[in-house]
């Protein structure tokens, strides 16, 4: 004859505890054996009353243990002063305080009183009148053609004419 179940291979059976393995074997046992059989129905029968009891009865928290949960969630809720004890910290403040002197130093070399730097207008219109000044053909040319020519320059040497003829693929 085979062993008993324990009392806690039972309740594990009962709620899906074991491995698969010893999950069929414990069901076989519980098929083959009445004394198994009948203590795992008295098992069912303590699971379900005392399901029944816990989800019909409603209990209040000792009034104590109420006090006590109150006092510990007042004490955790930080004070206007503690927040202001943690923006203070160096970890924070540093930082902060790094990026504001940067902002203000490369705020001020941009937007400093100088301001923004400004070329006059007459500027472009004097340097627009230089340029066409010197093109030579131009209708506001201050320059003639004749006075381009210049005596002092030498005359230019006759050119002479020099004839390649090339076939594609022949090497020379």
């Amino acid at each position: 004859m085979t062993e008993h179940l324990a009392n806690q291979t039972l309740i594990d059976y009962m709620h899906a505890g074991l491995a698969p393995e010893q999950d069929a074997h414990v069901y076989a046992h519980i098929e083959s054996c009445a004394a198994c059989r009948s203590d795992y129905d008295a098992e069912l029968a303590l699971t379900d009353m005392l399901r029944t009891y816990a989800t019909r009865e409603t209990r209040e928290l000792p009034s104590s243990v109420k006090a006590e949960i109150w006092e510990r969630i007042r004490a955790a809720r930080p004070s206007p002063l503690r927040n202001l004890a943690d923006w203070l910290r160096p970890a924070v403040t540093l930082p902060v305080a790094a990026a504001l002197a940067l902002g203000i130093y490369f705020g001020t070399s941009y937007l400093g009183p100088h301001g923004a730097a400004s070329i006059d207008a007459a500027y472009y219109l004097q340097d627009h009148a230089a340029l066409n000044s010197t093109v030579p053909f131009s209708d506001r040319a201050t320059a003639s053609a004749a006075d381009l020519e210049s005596s002092s320059a030498p005359k230019p040497q006759s050119a002479v004419a020099v004839t390649a003829s090339y076939t594609a693929g022949t090497n020379p």
